[in-house]
């Protein structure tokens, strides 16, 4: 079995498509380029392919990771290519790599930054302050509504938030965030909770920039 690790974009046309919508349209894709992917056994054989993380609806991304497993080898960089020639409008192969077998690259990925873009009327010394107390919590409380209603403490997986622009009506934060068994931090989550600090701020795109491995995200967190 050989083993390859691509990153993919969602791209604005696509970023209302759902996570399983995301992994048919890939699907087709693997077999329009006739990629040697392996495929499980059973009544209803799929291809092996794993993703790194279900990224959100109306959420955008330059680093989507995904592994494939092949029955042969093949040129990584002709695999991108190939899928490239094929994917839908909206979703690209920014980048591939072999993997030796028996590594598992997707298990260390377990933060991301994103650039978050927002409305607001706020000055740039308001929006700072709402972010520097947050950054400055011991706790920071948010609604969940899915199955059930629950209250779910962020703060710890909240590894870094900057201030970018911040003037003609229009604010940019970058925030590095991470995964973790009550779901971690969402970058819906911080603007939940900065829309609670900062009136009339309306949030107008996410977008992931890189995932980020575990070292890499504590390294980060650490200059906090």
């Amino acid at each position: 079995m050989f083993r390859v690790l691509l990153r993919l974009r969602k791209g604005e046309p696509v970023k209302y498509i759902g996570h399983l919508d995301l992994m048919r349209a890939f699907e087709h894709a693997l077999r329009r380029a006739r990629i040697p992917v392996l495929y499980s056994s059973g009544f209803n054989p799929r291809p092996k392919m794993h993703f790194g993380g279900a990224i959100g609806v109306g959420v955008t991304s330059d680093d989507e990771r995904l592994m494939l497993d092949l029955t042969e080898h093949e040129p990584a960089q002709e695999i991108m290519d190939r899928l490239n020639r094929v994917m839908p409008v909206g979703m690209e192969i920014l980048g591939a790599e072999d993997v030796p077998e028996g590594t598992k690259p997707l298990a260390a990925l377990n933060a991301a930054e994103y650039r978050i873009t927002f409305r607001s009327e706020a000055d740039e010394k308001e929006v700072q302050s709402a972010v520097d107390d947050l950054v400055a919590a011991c706790e920071i409380k948010v609604v969940r509504k899915r199955d059930e209603t629950k209250e779910v403490d962020i703060r710890p997986h909240i590894l870094g938030i900057e201030v970018g622009e911040c003037r003609m009506g229009k604010l940019v934060l970058t925030a590095r965030l991470m995964a973790g068994s009550s779901g971690g931090a969402r970058p819906q989550d911080l603007i939940q909770t900065l829309a609670e600090r900062i009136p009339g701020l309306e949030a107008e795109g996410i977008h992931k920039n890189r995932s980020l491995g575990i070292e890499e995200s504590r390294s980060q967190g650490a200059k906090e």
